[in-house]
């Protein structure tokens, strides 16, 4: 291999390998969709910064290596990949090496330029803070989801961890609002069809009530339709160095509160009564029981009379469970049996105490 090769063949392994610093997880080439595993190329455009974010390995005052792709080789690359079958889609991401008009005009060419050659892939643009309102157009109409990166709850968390990012109102939640008014506008079965991303770091002192009513507002008034939570973890030469790192399953807690907002229609108040005095959810693997629990006056619910909102308040019991049970319904009356071949034995086994026939 030439010395060229290997040096151009390195860069592109560090720009991937750096993509993690923008996702809630090891840079791992599979995404879950849906039930299944789906790989996509996870990539910066370049690791080169002008932000001093505290949290950041790419934060400007940190000695690392500073890469940076061309559209060209970035599009050449993700077609080589996606033809061999490799991978199905692109996330695209990128340090802020210059203003956000520059930063995201590379990342929509990379896009248009994909679609142009005949990729259907999937494409994911994370923009940067304070796009443009008619670049955050374009990148909705060519990209499958859009989004940026709210990154703490409330302003004052932000600008304690991002000080030099830009306004949280008006450079986040405001591309945020561009993305959530193109979306309508264009039509939602139209383009984004894997709508509006953000990502918060949690465990910088915030509570779960920051997170989850910030989660409310951001999928009732924004339209979001996915929120990553990063678990906070302390990287060398950073001023956070020395903090303490989140523990995984508080992630996951709230990504199961999330979903319960999203999907289950549970209410902020629901999701309230389950924390606690200093404002965090119960240390347990299943948030959905643990309100159960927590509410036995609602249970048990009968599965041969209750609505689609009240089958999904039963553990285990999902969207797609929910409305194959009201399909059996209405052939017959559903009897234990019954329940036990929808749910599966194991869940219907957590769910029967919440359950009536």
């Amino acid at each position: 291999m030439s010395p060229g090769l290997h040096r151009a063949l390195r860069t592109e392994r560090k720009l991937m390998e750096y993509s993690k610093w923008d996702l809630d997880s090891l840079p791992i080439q599979c995404v879950w969709h849906k039930g299944r595993r789906v790989p996509l190329l996870k990539t910066l455009f370049s690791t080169i910064c002008k932000n001093q974010c505290r949290y950041c390995a790419l934060r400007k005052d940190r000695n690392v290596e500073r890469l940076s792709w061309t559209p060209e080789k970035l599009v050449n690359t993700t077609l080589k990949l996606w033809r061999k079958g490799l991978i199905t889609g692109l996330f695209l991401s990128s340090g802020m090496f210059s203003d956000p008009e520059v930063v995201v005009e590379k990342q929509v060419e990379v896009a248009y330029v994909l679609r142009r050659r005949g990729f259907t892939g999937y494409i994911n643009l994370r923009l940067m803070p304070g796009t443009p309102k008619w670049l955050v157009w374009e990148a909705v109409k060519v990209a499958d989801r859009v989004g940026v990166n709210v990154e703490a709850p409330d302003p004052s968390f932000f600008y304690e961890i991002a000080p030099d990012k830009g306004s949280f109102r008006h450079d986040i939640l405001g591309v945020l609002e561009h993305a959530s008014r193109a979306w309508k506008f264009m039509g939602k079965r139209k383009v984004l069809k894997a709508g509006i991303a953000t990502q918060m770091i949690v465990g910088l002192a915030e509570t779960d009530r920051d997170c989850i009513l910030t989660t409310f507002r951001l999928i009732r008034n924004l339209d979001v339709t996915r929120v990553y939570y990063s678990p906070f973890q302390p990287i060398k030469n950073t001023p956070l160095e020395n903090r303490s790192p989140c523990p995984i399953s508080r992630a996951q807690r709230l990504y199961q509160a999330f979903f319960l907002l999203r999907d289950y229609f549970f209410s902020l108040k629901d999701l309230e009564s389950l924390l606690d005095s200093k404002g965090m959810l119960p240390v347990t693997d299943n948030i959905k029981e643990a309100y159960a629990k927590l509410n036995p006056h609602l249970y048990p619910i009968d599965v041969n009379t209750a609505s689609y909102r009240e089958l999904l308040k039963i553990p285990t019991v999902g969207p797609r469970g929910a409305l194959k049970i009201m399909q059996v319904r209405k052939e017959r009356k559903l009897r234990a049996e019954d329940l036990k071949v929808l749910l599966g034995k194991k869940n219907f086994k957590r769910a029967v105490r919440y359950i009536a026939f």
